[in-house]
């Protein structure tokens, strides 16, 4: 991965996401889409044409927070080596955890919010849940694993970014959920706004930006949390080799690996 190692993947992370939270915000704020005061992120990429260019960085996203989740599991298994079960446990946990929530990003991208809502609500669930958890369990591996393979500033970052991962997504799922119950006491038949917008004097609108400003922040700590990985990237070396098992590719495998390969005569 050159020089750096692999310490550039969290930076290419971050830029792709910020550019897909921009450039849909100012698309669909342009287009009269969304209301320029705090809309769901969803409800940016809802409606085409922010909706392709939402679909397609946000499965780049996805695809490279669970490359970074592979990633930061495989230097916790490298440097701990198994010495500490507990910490071997916890580490494992939290790598499905985050495939997991990267999965549900993948689900977020591909189902508008106005297209299926129920697989769309149940991806952010689990994206932004998960990914919550993740957070806080890696904070709880950054303070075990010092002072012996790092040290208790990164490990007090990461404790206060979870901590505040957690209760924003608390926030912005109570408050969501309690918009909506406060606009079905007004209007009990119609559905629930989507996207909402303040010039309607909406029941629940107080409500519903309060949850879109805890979602908004919530998703820049994940983006800062990922952004802390890449000191640490920096001292990693990532390879991918190619062992050919066969001398002509016409011919089928006879040998198990590469080893035994170059010691036939």
């Amino acid at each position: 991965m050159g020089p750096l190692g692999a310490g550039h993947l969290p930076v290419v992370f971050s830029v792709v996401f910020v550019a897909m939270l921009g450039t849909t915000y100012c698309f669909s704020v342009y287009r009269g889409d969304v209301d320029p005061v705090f809309p769901y992120i969803s409800a940016t990429g809802s409606n085409r044409p922010e909706s392709c260019l939402f679909g397609l960085l946000l499965n780049l996203c996805s695809f490279l927070s669970a490359l970074l989740v592979y990633l930061r599991y495989s230097v916790i298994v490298e440097l701990n080596r198994s010495f500490d079960a507990e910490l071997k446990a916890v580490n494992r946990v939290a790598l499905y955890l985050g495939t997991i929530g990267a999965f549900g990003m993948c689900l977020v991208a591909n189902f508008q919010e106005t297209a299926v809502i129920v697989i769309h609500l149940s991806g952010a669930f689990v994206c932004f849940g998960f990914g919550s958890i993740y957070m806080l369990l890696h904070a709880w591996i950054s303070h075990r694993m010092v002072p012996l393979y790092a040290g208790r500033r990164i490990a007090n970052i990461r404790t206060f970014l979870a901590v505040s991962g957690i209760l924003a997504f608390c926030t912005a799922s109570f408050f969501g959920v309690y918009a909506a119950h406060v606009y079905h006491t007004t209007f009990p038949d119609k559905p629930t706004p989507r996207p909402w917008y303040r010039k309607d004097n909406l029941p629940g609108y107080e409500f519903h930006v309060v949850s879109a400003v805890a979602e908004w922040t919530l998703a820049f700590i994940n983006m800062a949390y990922f952004l802390s990985y890449s000191r640490e990237f920096e001292k990693i070396h990532c390879d991918l080799r190619v062992q050919p098992l066969v001398g002509h590719l016409d011919h089928s495998p006879t040998w198990g690996s590469i080893t035994s390969f170059s010691a036939t005569p």
